[in-house]
């Protein structure tokens, strides 16, 4: 076979118990540039480096930039990441501020949070005690 299929690696990271998860507090990356659109929504330009593949085949220049739109409710949480606020914190900021229950919150936050740190904008400091 010419062409093998990789396995990916076993994550070996920290396994966090969900309090430590909601004491974690999440930082916003540094952004480019922040343009404001229609409806409360905003684009983050973010530049990255290309690896690997990206770099030799799809010829992606050393100072690309990729765009990431935001709704108006993701704007909220986004600028919550300042390295201060817990996800707890910020769940219940939500919870007030879109008038859901704490429960959908806590889903709706994490789950945005998830995402933002696949991406590369939020990054998460836990305090281990």
């Amino acid at each position: 076979m010419f062409f093998k299929k990789r396995r990916r690696p076993q994550r070996s990271g920290p396994t966090l118990s969900r309090e430590q998860a909601f004491d974690a507090k999440p930082v916003a990356l540094p952004i480019d540039k922040r343009q404001p659109l229609a409806n409360g929504s905003l684009r983050l330009i973010v530049s990255f480096q290309p690896r690997g593949y990206q770099r030799w085949l799809l010829r992606v220049p050393e100072n690309a930039t990729r765009q990431i739109e935001l709704d108006a409710a993701g704007v909220q949480v986004f600028d919550m990441c300042d390295g201060r606020t817990s996800v707890r914190q910020m769940a219940r900021q939500f919870a007030k501020a879109h008038k859901v229950d704490r429960q959908e919150a806590e889903v709706a936050v994490t789950a945005f949070i998830r995402s933002m740190m696949q991406r590369g904008l939020v990054s998460v400091v836990v305090d281990r005690k």
